[in-house]
């Protein structure tokens, strides 16, 4: 017997995509004032989250300032709109990276406290990075796709064409944190 996933419409999915988010993060916000263990986990680690947020606002920053820059000194209408996106794309932008990085350091407080995994195992890069490294990234976070596109992604691309050696020093920060966090996490 075939079963039939109920389709979901274009507003609809785009309503889960846009609202989904805003409700891991209350939920998200929630945990942490509710349960011990990730304040627990938080709280001695604070020398590690500390620079991965400093990270987190000056990539927001970033994202943040590309539309001034990219349409201030085209026409009056132009740098208008550029400077009415720019804290549009810095509010969206650090919204996505703090959520992405909250929610990771939520999976490895619970990881933490069960003692084991709690999600699929490691890839093979992944068990590379342990092996060879140390740093066991545990599992990935919930990616908000639509907003991270919206706000870091496209952001990003743009800069690369304004800053080319600042976007990519961005990236391969992006990148190695969670390495580095991981493997000074013990």
């Amino acid at each position: 017997m075939a079963t039939t996933q109920p389709q979901v419409s274009v507003p609809q999915w785009l309503g889960q995509q846009l609202l989904g988010p805003l409700d891991d993060a209350a939920g998200l916000m929630r945990r942490y004032r509710e349960l011990d263990a990730f304040r627990d986990y938080l709280e001695p680690r604070m020398r590690l989250v500390v620079p991965a947020l400093v990270l987190v606002v000056v990539v927001a920053i970033a994202c943040g300032l590309t539309p001034v820059m990219l349409l201030v000194g085209t026409n009056a209408v132009a740098a208008l709109m550029g400077l009415l996106l720019a804290p549009v794309v810095l509010i969206g932008s650090l919204f996505v990276l703090s959520l992405v990085l909250f929610s990771w350091l939520e999976e490895r407080s619970l990881a933490r406290a069960l003692g084991r995994r709690t999600g699929p195992a490691p890839g093979r890069l992944a068990r590379w990075l342990k092996r060879k490294i140390g740093a066991d990234l545990g599992k990935p976070p919930r990616m908000p796709w639509l907003l991270g596109a919206l706000f870091v992604a496209a952001p990003l691309a743009l800069l690369v064409r304004l800053a080319p050696v600042t976007t990519a020093l961005l990236l391969v920060l992006l990148v190695l944190a969670p390495i580095l966090y991981a493997r000074l996490d013990r």
